[in-house]
């Protein structure tokens, strides 16, 4: 006997609903001759009559009931498959794994997520907090589409390249006499309570390098270990703060205020894929759109060349 195939059955499917070749030809968008030709085909590979052909009419056997019932279920099978790889194609279903270093995944990543995943709301997703040395853990045990860390690995099974850069802005309670200013020159801060990332922070080395470049040192009056504690302390008046750009995303004018800083300080973020697997396109998306909101945010506080120009010039060593 001959094999099956899906053609025949949804030509069965068609006649046994319609209730005649004309009507089922039509359905399916073939001819008559066309729809006759593929059902006795089916029966056929079947091996008995699926109809009784009386005063014009087919009339399905009771073989040919209790039949439809099974391939029913395969073509409704069929159809759940078509739709869900048309949900998979279409960017509306699947599920995202991301880890990142804490000042990106605690307020940056969660905002960002909202939007995207209110377009789509049967995606599933999954943030990971690990600082940055931890991040190619979670990349290794293969918990995560993609991984954001400050530090760069040789792990032969990551791949890593730079994904963006990372500004530092200095957080100023509301108010505080440098809100007057568009730039706030590092030199300025000597004599303000000063809020620093802790010593394990990498932010810690890029901060003393740019107070270095301005020719002074800063004594913290309080050491905190995240970019998010700082400008809590902020907010409550307790001082002044170099943080990342994007750990201040969600935080209201009322409760601290932003300003571009000179010397300004770079932060080189690095994106962690693994070597073998490619990217899937819903979490190829996903990252086009962190992306695309770190350009927005870091364009809105890169120091203005004609503010900077109005500044005393730098040391030199």
């Amino acid at each position: 006997m001959a094999r099956t195939n899906m053609r025949q059955i949804e030509a069965f499917n068609a006649v046994m609903k319609c209730g005649s070749v004309t009507r089922a030809a039509e359905t399916l968008f073939v001819s008559q001759p066309a729809v006759t030709k593929l059902i006795r085909a089916f029966e056929d590979s079947c091996g008995f009559a699926l109809f009784e052909r009386a005063a014009g009419r087919l009339h399905p056997t009771a073989e040919a009931q209790r039949l439809f019932l099974e391939t029913e279920k395969l073509l409704t099978g069929v159809a759940r498959v078509e739709n869900v790889a048309r949900a998979i194609r279409d960017l509306e279903r699947g599920e995202v794994a991301v880890t990142a270093y804490p000042a990106l995944s605690l307020r940056f990543l969660p905002i960002i997520a909202s939007e995207f995943l209110s377009e789509r709301p049967d995606v599933r997703l999954a943030i990971e907090t690990r600082n940055s040395q931890s991040v190619y853990e979670a990349m290794l045990n293969g918990s995560s589409d993609f991984g954001i860390s400050l530090v760069p690995t040789k792990h032969s099974g990551i791949e890593c390249k730079p994904f963006h850069d990372n500004l530092l802005v200095c957080a100023l309670p509301p108010g505080h006499r440098l809100t007057e200013k568009p730039i706030v020159d590092l030199r300025e801060l000597v004599h303000e309570r000063f809020i620093s990332l802790g010593r394990d922070d990498l932010s810690t080395v890029v901060t003393k390098e740019a107070f270095d470049r301005a020719g002074v040192e800063i004594d913290a009056a309080i050491r905190v270990q995240m970019a998010d504690t700082a400008c809590t302390f902020v907010a409550r008046g307790q001082g002044v703060a170099l943080v990342p750009v994007l750990a201040t995303l969600g935080w209201r004018t009322d409760e601290i205020e932003l300003r571009p800083i000179w010397p300004s300080v770079n932060k080189t973020m690095w994106l962690y894929t693994r070597t073998y697997e490619p990217l899937s396109m819903l979490a190829g998306l996903l990252l086009g759109r962190v992306r695309e909101a770190l350009d927005e945010i870091n364009d809105k506080y890169r120091p203005d060349p004609e503010a900077i120009s109005e500044l005393p010039p730098l040391p030199v060593f």
